[in-house]
């Protein structure tokens, strides 16, 4: 990647933005090449934990396209290269889908020094000699677009497109590679697998690891109808509507908002993180059945929107990992487990775990192994 001299530093925050990052819509010159990087800076600067690793680090901008439209659209990341000499063949690249942040063009991760809360995964993925990319998804981060929220498609290419920069605009990287997310993540890496043999062309994909994955949304939409949501899951609907407005404008939000989502509807599609106590108590007092339509007219094109969301939707090429809690009380274990037995049905190459006392974030330490494994050539027995 072609660096950018002379960005300005920010002191490390999880709240502020890196001040030399603008959220206002940007233009870019679009190429019609996926992948194709169209701005970089140096990140080092802004981040002091994650240069202490060693690693070259690049804040970017790169060409996509978006599931809903097929139109070009430009999505930011981060990339790592770890230190040292690449291995024979090129860095093998991880790129890494980060869980929900929020709908707002401010809410992407690389708009903020510690990747709010991702530093991590790029931290561990690099250490393992993986060239690690963290995407922000269309609409976060750049500013420009909207972030159609859990439409998988959009941010199946997003992960791609990740992986094409990657490979194309640094030296010594390989073209093989493993998406891997952890639950809006995990459906995008799931997602990724299942358009890599259509949309993947020149780039390998190895596998790919989805920890806590929504499947199928459906249910969270008929919760909210029938007014059994868990406490997170009433914090995650608003951005589920904001998210299926941009998919059908059609949807209008307020149609399944009662009085308390509708007045703190700002509140609500604030980034996660961003004032927890006020969220908290906006859904505390907020009716059981706060989200249920207010016709049937508008469930039925909300459940058309979302049912399309579902995964799977074609057989993958690559083996797949899959973990989920069976304490988890955002996406139900059942969800999860119901993906997979449709996966096995098409006849995927399924490694699934149930952790018995994990919730919604589980234990990485199998798919680290998985990942070891497939990396290295070895075929991972299926569990289906």
């Amino acid at each position: 990647m072609t660096v950018t001299l002379g960005c300005s530093s920010a002191s490390e925050s999880e709240a502020t933005p890196a001040a030399s990052t603008t959220t206002s819509v940007p233009r870019y010159n679009m190429t019609g090449v996926p992948g194709t990087v169209l701005e970089s800076e140096d990140f080092g600067e802004r981040s002091t934990e994650l240069s202490a690793t060693g690693a070259t680090l690049y804040r970017f901008v790169y060409e996509s396209t978006s599931g809903v439209d097929g139109a070009p659209t430009a999505v930011s990341g981060v990339a790592a290269v770890p230190a040292g000499t690449a291995p024979a063949g090129g860095w093998p690249i991880v790129v890494y889908g980060h869980g929900t942040t929020g709908v707002q063009s401010d809410c992407g991760p690389t708009l903020y020094p510690d990747l709010l809360g991702y530093q991590f995964a790029v931290q561990d993925f690099t250490a393992l000699g993986y060239v690690t990319v963290l995407p922000d998804y269309q609409g976060l981060g750049t500013g420009g677009g909207t972030h159609p929220y859990l439409e998988p498609r959009t941010s199946g290419n997003n992960m791609i497109d990740a992986a094409r920069a990657a490979h194309t605009a640094l030296p010594d990287v390989s073209t093989r590679w493993a998406a891997v997310g952890l639950s809006q993540g995990g459906q995008a890496a799931w997602a990724a697998n299942e358009l890599a043999a259509s949309y993947g062309q020149g780039m390998d994909l190895v596998a790919s690891v989805s920890l806590s994955p929504p499947t199928d949304l459906t249910p969270l939409v008929r919760s909210g109808m029938d007014g059994t949501l868990t406490t997170p899951q009433k914090e995650l609907l608003p951005y589920l509507l904001y998210g299926a407005q941009q998919v059908n404008p059609a949807i209008d939000p307020k149609s399944y908002s009662g009085s308390v989502a509708e007045a703190n509807s700002e509140l609500l599609l604030t980034c996660q993180g961003g004032d927890t106590d006020g969220k908290a108590r906006a859904v505390q007092a907020m009716a059981p059945d706060e989200f249920a339509a207010d016709s049937a007219e508008s469930e039925r094109t909300l459940l058309d929107v979302i049912g399309r969301y579902t995964l799977p939707q074609v057989k993958t090429e690559a083996p797949m990992f899959v973990a989920y809690g069976a304490k988890d009380d955002i996406v139900l274990p059942q969800w999860t487990a119901d993906g997979v037995e449709r996966a096995c049905a098409l006849g995927d190459s399924v490694v699934a775990q149930a952790q018995p006392e994990q919730g919604h974030d589980v234990s990485d330490e199998a798919a680290m192994q998985f990942l070891a494994a497939v990396f290295a050539g070895q075929t991972v027995p299926s569990t289906c």
